[in-house]
């Protein structure tokens, strides 16, 4: 079977509703974002996709994604990989606030500027904060890929009153410095099980990691990526063959570009031509061949009913 990369990002959470800064504050899901994982399982395992290997971040409102798609799919089987390098992006003092509020105090082009600026860093939090990592046992205990910190591990020693090394983890990132994290990692380890294993591999994290990720992916220029949005809970289908992002039909029949804001940057994201790793037009750039054996799909209403064989929705190539 052929490879392919699907990314969601997790399912609404209260600090999503609320309109307020999460980062790496670890907030669960809301009853709708959990209802929006089910419903991407559902899709996926009409649409006959399977999983070879499962990534997602530290959060848990990513790994509850995952855990729901995959209860949907009835793949609880299949590998997960956690790790911090998939987290959302850190947005230091920031975190637990109002986005209005923020936007009220700072201005609104400040405001633009710390919430989606390319390069530009929101205010630091405090080493005593409790939004900081290092006060976090995840991150102080686990965490073995970063250097040490002599600032850190100061504090932490003389707090504890016994050396107690601590690690330089992000007071505050901008999302370029998220990047900086995620792609090494994807470059590394996801995408090699894709292309070279030729591995099925689903992702699930935070938007603004996600937001590199297809930065990096569909080479949008870093002027535009600041417009690009990603809808909670929605599966994005990355085809290696043809390097081309493509959405499943979920059978509403609504061009899908009018059904979720994907922002000004979705030109970018969805391209009207594909091309194969050689830099050819791929005439069959159509990631419904990924579907082909999975065409009928036999549901039953209840145990004692008999099967209706139906036929799966389209996967829908925007653009094309």
């Amino acid at each position: 079977k052929d490879p392919y990369i699907v990314i969601i990002r997790h399912g609404k959470t209260e600090h999503n509703k609320l309109g307020l800064f999460t980062g790496w504050e670890d907030a669960p899901l809301a009853e709708e974002g959990i209802e929006e994982a089910k419903e991407a399982g559902r899709l996926l395992k009409l649409h006959g996709f399977e999983f070879d290997a499962c990534y997602t971040s530290w959060l848990s409102r990513a790994i509850e994604t995952a855990w729901l798609v995959m209860d949907e799919m009835d793949c609880w089987w299949c590998p997960t990989i956690k790790t911090w390098r998939l987290n959302e992006r850190m947005y230091g003092a920031l975190t637990g606030l109002s986005k209005k509020m923020v936007a009220q105090r700072h201005g609104e082009d400040q405001f633009k500027a710390w919430r989606r600026g390319y390069k530009v860093r929101p205010p630091k939090v405090s080493s005593f904060s409790t939004n900081y990592p290092g006060n976090d046992r995840r991150y102080e205990r686990y965490i073995n890929d970063i250097r040490p910190s002599v600032r850190e591990t100061l504090i932490r020693s003389i707090e504890r009153q016994r050396l107690s090394v601590s690690r330089k983890l992000p007071k505050t990132e901008s999302l370029k410095d998220c990047m900086d994290r995620t792609i090494p990692y994807f470059t590394k380890h996801i995408l090699p099980e894709a292309t070279t294993e030729g591995k099925r591999v689903l992702i699930s994290s935070s938007e603004n990691a996600i937001r590199g990720l297809l930065m990096f992916l569909c080479d949008i220029p870093e002027s535009e990526v600041v417009g690009l949005e990603i809808p909670n809970g929605l599966p994005i289908v990355y085809d290696v063959k043809s390097r081309c992002v493509k959405l499943l039909d979920d059978g509403s029949g609504i061009d899908p570009l009018e059904k979720y804001n994907f922002g000004p940057a979705a030109s970018h994201l969805f391209k009207k031509t594909c091309v194969t790793k050689d830099g050819e037009l791929d005439e069959e750039c159509s990631i419904q061949r990924l579907a082909d054996e999975c065409a009928e799909t036999v549901l039953s209403e209840d145990s004692t009913s008999e099967s209706e064989t139906v036929q799966a929705p389209n996967l829908v190539p925007i653009g094309k």
